[in-house]
């Protein structure tokens, strides 16, 4: 029986976050409460026990990541994979700034990019379930620290959802999933909030 265990972390809140600004692959800080956040989701994924804790490259999720593993006293290691969508030109805009700079911007459309420069949905989901499928091969305990595009595409895939049923969860800030695949099969165990 081969079984894996994941849990999926998104970063704390971060002030583009609260001001409603798209941030993809930019850095942007974490408000008061996202400081809060960061000590809660470390004892999250320390209680959780996993035996590699993942991380994007960008700050914002990194620094929980490497805290947690610390914590934890696993190795951290960081992927690519789990970086957010590349919003493109809308990067760093919000959508007042959007339809003011008359971008085309489709968050639905599989195939076409999310905006001019920017990432298609299909390619956020091609890496984060080959990402998810390289934790499913490893087998054990992971804990994955990344940013909410990246969490949608990896809950869907390892749950054996459609694709469409991204948009189904609500992934806010400091959430974590936890989720059991055996033999290929997915279970969701707990979906929280934190802070």
């Amino acid at each position: 029986m081969n079984v894996t265990e994941v849990l999926i972390v998104r970063h704390p809140e971060t002030e583009a976050n609260l001001d409603g600004r798209l941030v993809g692959r930019g850095e942007t800080p974490y408000t008061e409460r996202g400081v809060r956040q960061v000590d809660l989701l470390v004892a999250r994924i320390a209680v959780f026990e996993p035996q590699t804790v993942w991380s994007s490259p960008l700050e914002r999720a990194y620094r929980v990541a490497e805290s947690a593993a610390g914590a934890a006293a696993v190795p951290l290691k960081v992927d690519e994979r789990l970086l957010e969508l590349d919003f493109g030109q809308a990067e760093g805009l919000t959508w007042p700034e959007i339809e003011e700079a008359g971008l085309a911007f489709d968050y639905r459309s599989v195939e076409t990019p999310v905006a001019p420069d920017g990432e298609s949905r299909a390619a956020i989901e091609a890496r984060a379930a080959e990402f998810a499928d390289l934790l499913v091969g490893l087998g054990g305990r992971h804990a994955v620290c990344t940013h909410g595009g990246v969490f949608r595409a990896m809950l869907v895939h390892l749950l054996g959802l459609s694709t469409s049923d991204i948009w189904a969860f609500h992934i806010r800030n400091g959430a974590a999933a936890h989720v059991t695949v055996t033999d290929g099969h997915g279970m969701m165990e707990e979906f929280c909030v934190h802070g």
